[in-house]
């Protein structure tokens, strides 16, 4: 195998700038205090990004998608425990796959 040395400092470019965007929001708001409205943005971002990944998976999905959407939700609730209820909703599109199919 061997490094070619483009896209090594392809590879390299695309860490620095990734590291520079992230680093560059926690020094921006340790500078600052950001708008209410930027707060409130940032504390919903993170269940906006999660229903933007599992919302097209769902709606072109079969019924194991659903029956595993729907076990994640319940033992969500019945927990409040997100490392247990991602497993179990995959646990479940497995079952509902081998049980279907």
């Amino acid at each position: 195998m061997t490094v070619r040395p483009e896209v090594l400092v392809a590879i390299l470019g695309m860490a620095l700038v990734t590291y520079a965007c992230r680093a560059g929001g926690y020094a921006l708001l340790r500078s600052f205090r950001p708008p209410e409205f930027v707060e409130a943005m940032l504390r919903h971002l993170p269940g906006a990004l999660f229903m933007a990944y599992v919302t097209p998976p769902l709606v072109a999905g079969a019924l194991p998608a659903w029956i595993g959407a729907a076990t994640v939700v319940g033992v969500q609730v019945v927990t409040r425990n997100m490392g247990l209820s991602i497993p179990a909703g995959v646990a479940a599109v497995w079952g509902a796959q081998a049980w279907l199919w």
